[in-house]
C-alpha cells in the first residue's frame, strides 16, 4: 500500500485527497474541501500559501489517526505567484518529498482511475476554468492528449446548437473518432445542455461531479513520479513556529508489543505476589505413609470376630479369645475363661511354623463352628511354666 498526498489549490477553493496508488480505481481513502472568495474576492499570494501549509497539516493529521503516512505529496496549483512560494510553504525537511503537478496532467491521471471509463479511448473532456472552458481530445489507452482548446464559455455554452457544432468540428479532426463526451466539474445548470449536444453528435455522454478530481488525480501522478534516491515517508506536519512536528502513526504501530509487555510485566508480577501470600506450613498430597501421623494398623486388629451369637466383639474381647487358643511351647495360654491377664504380643509368624491343636482354618476370618472334629488328647511336652493345651468343644 502506497499512501499518496494531493492537494489541488485555485482561486475559488483548495481541496485535499489520500489515495492507494496501488489501488486507483477505489477512489480516495480520505478527501475534503474548503471553498474561499465566494464574494469574487481572491486571496492574495500569501493568505494562499498559509492556506495550503495549513490544508497539508490537516490531511496529514486525519491519514495519521488511521495510521497511514503518506510517502509523496503532490501539489497542483494553477496560481503562478502562489506556485513559487511552495518550497518556502512546504520545505523538504518538514514534509518529505513534495512534487508540482501540472493541470493537464493531473485530470489525466483521474480519468485513468475512473472505472467508467474502462476500455473507453479516444474520449473528449471538457472543464470550467475561470470564464474558459477547455475541450481536450484524450487517448486513454496510450495516457496522453491529442488536443486540447480553449473557449468562451459564454459563446460556447450559450444553446445547444452552438455546443454540438463545436463538437462536430473537434470529432471531424479526430482520428480515431471519439466514443464519449465527459463533463467533468460542470455546473449543473449546463448538464441538460452538453447531454443534448452530445447525442446530437453521436457521443456517449458521462458527468463526473466528484468534487476533489484534481486532488485525486495530483496524487496519483506525484506518486507515478520517480522518487528521489533521499525521499522518505513525511516525517511530521509543519508546526506554528516553523518547526516539524512528528506524527502519530509510527508511535501508534508500536502500541500493541508495548500493550503484550505492560500485560507480561503485569502478569509476573501477580505470581510472585501470590507466591508470597501462599502459608508456608502448606502441604502437598504423597502416597508415602512415613509422612502420616496416623500408625499402622496392628496385626489381628483389622478385623473383630463375632461371637456364636452373631454379637461383634469388642478389641479387647477379641485380643482375649485370641491369647486364649493353645501356640506352640514355650509360649504362654490357656483354655477358654482360664485367662490370668492379657498375654504380651508376639510377633505373628508364618502359617506353616505354627503347631496349633487345631486343624490349619481358611485365610478369611470365620466364627467357631460346632462340626469342627475332635482333637487328638495327646499334647505336646509341657514346661513348667506352660499350662496344658486342653482343647474344649462348645456345646
Amino acid at each position: 500500500m502506497r499512501e499518496s498526498l494531493g492537494i489541488a489549490l485555485d482561486s475559488t477553493s483548495i481541496s485535499t485527497a489520500l489515495v492507494d496508488a496501488d489501488t486507483p480505481r477505489l477512489g480516495s481513502i480520505d478527501e475534503f474541501r474548503h471553498g474561499w472568495g465566494e464574494d469574487g474576492g481572491v486571496p492574495t499570494a500569501h493568505a494562499s500559501a498559509r492556506a495550503l501549509a495549513s490544508a497539508t497539516q490537516v490531511a496529514i493529521e486525519r491519514a495519521a489517526r488511521s495510521d497511514l503516512q503518506p510517502t509523496v505529496i503532490g501539489v497542483l496549483c494553477e496560481r503562478a505567484d502562489v506556485r513559487d512560494l511552495i518550497p518556502q510553504t512546504l520545505p523538504a525537511q518538514a514534509f518529505g518529498a513534495v512534487v508540482v503537478v501540472n493541470g493537464l496532467d493531473a485530470r489525466l491521471a483521474y480519468l485513468s482511475a475512473v472505472d467508467a471509463l474502462a476500455g473507453v479511448s479516444p474520449i473528449l473532456a471538457f472543464w470550467p476554468e475561470g470564464t474558459e472552458t477547455v475541450i481536450a481530445a484524450i487517448d486513454l489507452r496510450a495516457g496522453a492528449i491529442e488536443s486540447a482548446h480553449r473557449y468562451i464559455s459564454a459563446e460556447l455554452l450559450a444553446s445547444s446548437a452552438t455546443f454540438t457544432a463545436t463538437l462536430d468540428t473537434i470529432v471531424v479532426q479526430q482520428n480515431p473518432v471519439p466514443k464519449m463526451l465527459v463533463a467533468m466539474g460542470i455546473p449543473e445548470q449546463d448538464y441538460e445542455l452538453s447531454a443534448t449536444a452530445a447525442e446530437r453528435s453521436g457521443l456517449g455522454f458521462l458527468f463526473l461531479g466528484e468534487r476533489a478530481q484534481l486532488a485525486i488525480g495530483t496524487a496519483l501522478v506525484a506518486a507515478a513520479r520517480p522518487a528521489p534516491a533521499t525521499a522518505s515517508p513525511v516525517p511530521g506536519v509543519f508546526g506554528g513556529a516553523g518547526e516539524a512536528v512528528p506524527t502519530a502513526a509510527a508511535s501508534r504501530r508500536w502500541a500493541p508489543l508495548v500493550l503484550l509487555s505492560v500485560l507480561l510485566v503485569l502478569g509476573g508480577l501477580l505470581i510472585g505476589l501470590l507466591s508470597v501470600l501462599a502459608p508456608d506450613n502448606a502441604r502437598t498430597a504423597t502416597t508415602d505413609r512415613s509422612n502420616t501421623d496416623t500408625p499402622p494398623a496392628q496385626p489381628g486388629g483389622e478385623h473383630r470376630p463375632e461371637s456364636s451369637h452373631g454379637e461383634r466383639r469388642s478389641g479387647s474381647d477379641a485380643s482375649a479369645s485370641e491369647s486364649a487358643i493353645p501356640g506352640p511351647a514355650g509360649q504362654g495360654g490357656g483354655g477358654v475363661g482360664e485367662g490370668t491377664g492379657p498375654s504380651p504380643q508376639v510377633p505373628p509368624l508364618p502359617a506353616e511354623s505354627l503347631r496349633p491343636c487345631d486343624p490349619v482354618v481358611p485365610a478369611a476370618p470365620a466364627r467357631l463352628r460346632r462340626s469342627d472334629p475332635d482333637l487328638p488328647t495327646t499334647s505336646p511336652t509341657q514346661t513348667p511354666e506352660a499350662e496344658p493345651c486342653t482343647p474344649t468343644r462348645n456345646g
